[in-house]
């Protein structure tokens, strides 16, 4: 059976908040997932080479903020991943070995004309998360970077736009949590990242779900939730979260907004009745409108129907409802 998430992100009940806490010293700011990385570092170079612009914005004006965001990304790599990355620095003359993807690269730091591409979409390349710029305006609008799996959205629809605006459709229930959000991005201290997660349910295990394939999905979820049964729903429906981490960019300003977004079967999460039985409850207690929002309604009543069933093999004594 494929593993488990390495991140869970459901507890006891259902949280309307954001839950971010501060990224410990022993904890990386990249993510590298054994079993995935070279998937989905080479899906993220054959989308940027089919369409570089739908997953790609930088440009001088963020030339900055793309060094501050490459040093991050090396830094951290060869810090908490040293069997797979080696940083060999001499003042500006950097020296990058990346023994998984077999790159050993010399680049003049500052200079971006000594890289192959601008040095975030080099750096992004490298690892499995989608980095986002925002500026370090009071407004914490998005300016650019590299998203290539993205869960409805694309880099394009969001640049120029200010946090508060991109999250106006949010449920009213959750939004104390959005302006919560903004006032947590504007006082956001540099050397300090804040990490939280976030989830959702789909039926399909795509990475790329940016807006260019809402309508083929949206076809596809269509099709299939109506007819969904219980003893179906274990092995259709996806748990898909995001570890999504926030960092002030040191010379810039700005903030990177990671996202890291893992996908696992719903049938192998709930072989743990524990973890079927958190998800139930969480699921259970969320508003209807963020079930709407989410799109699990349509599913809802087989996906709780298994989680039940998953859940009691453990031995707990669910109450309908809650």
């Amino acid at each position: 059976m494929p593993s488990k998430l390495r991140f869970f992100p459901f507890g006891d009940e259902f949280d309307p908040g954001m839950g971010a806490r501060a990224l410990r010293p022993h904890e990386p700011l990249f993510d590298i997932d054994p079993e995935r990385y070279l998937i989905e570092v080479a899906l993220k170079t054959q989308q940027l080479g089919a369409a570089h612009a739908d997953y790609f914005r930088g440009g001088a004006d963020l030339m900055q903020a793309q060094w501050d965001v490459l040093e991050l990304v090396l830094t951290d790599l060869s810090t908490h991943h040293p069997e797979h990355f080696r940083l060999d620095r001499h003042g500006d003359e950097w020296h990058w070995h990346n023994t998984l993807l077999g790159i050993d690269t010399r680049f003049h730091f500052g200079d971006a004309a000594s890289l192959p591409y601008e040095p975030l979409d080099w750096a992004g390349r490298q690892v499995q998360e989608d980095l986002v710029l925002l500026a370090s305006d009071s407004d914490a609008t998005f300016v650019g970077g590299q998203l290539c799996f993205a869960n409805g959205w694309d880099i394009g629809e969001r640049v120029g736009h200010a946090y508060l605006r991109i999250h106006k459709h949010t449920p009213g229930v959750t939004m104390p949590s959005v302006h919560a959000g903004s006032r947590f991005l504007a006082a956001l201290k540099p050397e300090r990242t804040m990490w939280r997660m976030s989830w959702n349910f789909k039926l399909t295990d795509q990475m790329d779900l940016t807006t260019r394939h809402i309508p083929e999905h949206k076809a596809d979820f269509e099709r299939r939730a109506p007819t969904l049964t219980p003893e179906q729903a274990g092995a259709e429906i996806f748990v898909r979260i995001e570890r999504q981490t926030f960092t002030r960019l040191p010379r810039s300003g700005g903030v990177l907004f990671g996202i890291h977004t893992y996908n696992s079967l719903l049938e192998v999460e709930a072989a743990d009745p524990d973890r079927a039985r958190r998800i139930l409850r969480v699921v259970q207690g969320s508003p209807r409108e963020v079930r709407d929002y989410k799109a699990i309604t349509p599913m809802e009543g087989p996906m709780l129907s298994y989680l039940e069933s998953r859940a009691r093999l453990g031995g707990w004594q669910l109450v309908a409802g809650g």
